[in-house]
């Protein structure tokens, strides 16, 4: 299996205004690992983490981005490891700063970049492109370029969606719903 998934990490405290600024409201549950559609975790470091399973998910749009990004700085990513794609992204002040991004379907075909790229950003890839190497280069059956917009992110917000967080306060994520999920269902079951 793989995962699929979306996540954005906004730098606040406020917990309320960013459930409400996307629409989120708790359900009153909480998971270990966050299995649902869509869940939440508080980061001591003060990052707020919104966990989507579906990748580039509509919850999360450009608008809501630049919108939240005017008072807190918010980074987000996208993972399909399914085909080897990811990115990374930081806003603030109302606009995207950069973008680092992978698509390696075909084979790992470099990283795309947009923006001020953070200083970071060279050693990190560096450091894949040499493992890269290692095991083959562009017939390598692993892509560790892959790895380089999720690693860039992992600096600044000290998450990764695939490793074990000692920052997650009480260790749990928020199972979160929003109106759309439950439309959804509604369309689904009457048709309408």
């Amino acid at each position: 299996m793989g995962f699929s998934i979306t996540w954005c990490a906004v730098r606040t405290a406020n917990e309320q205004k960013i459930l409400e600024t996307f629409e989120l409201s708790p359900t009153g549950k909480t998971e270990e690992f966050p299995e649902s559609a869509v869940s939440m975790a508080q980061l001591d470091t003060g990052w707020q983490v919104i966990w989507c399973n579906r990748y580039n998910s509509p919850l999360i749009t450009e608008k809501i981005l630049a919108d939240i990004s005017h008072d807190h700085d918010v980074y987000l990513c996208l993972i399909e490891e399914h085909v080897m794609a990811s990115s990374a992204q930081f806003w603030s002040g109302g606009e995207r700063k950069w973008l680092i991004s992978h698509q390696g379907e075909n084979g790992p075909m470099g990283i795309y970049t947009a923006g001020e790229i953070p200083e970071c950003f060279t050693a990190i890839k560096l450091e894949m492109e040499k493992l890269q190497q290692a095991e083959g280069g562009d017939s390598a059956v692993v892509d560790y370029l892959f790895e380089v917009p999720l690693k860039v992110a992992q600096v600044f917000v000290d998450f990764r969606h695939d490793e074990e967080c000692p920052h997650i306060s009480n260790g749990q994520f928020t199972v979160l719903t929003h109106p759309t999920m439950h439309k959804s269902f509604l369309t689904r079951l009457f048709g309408k």
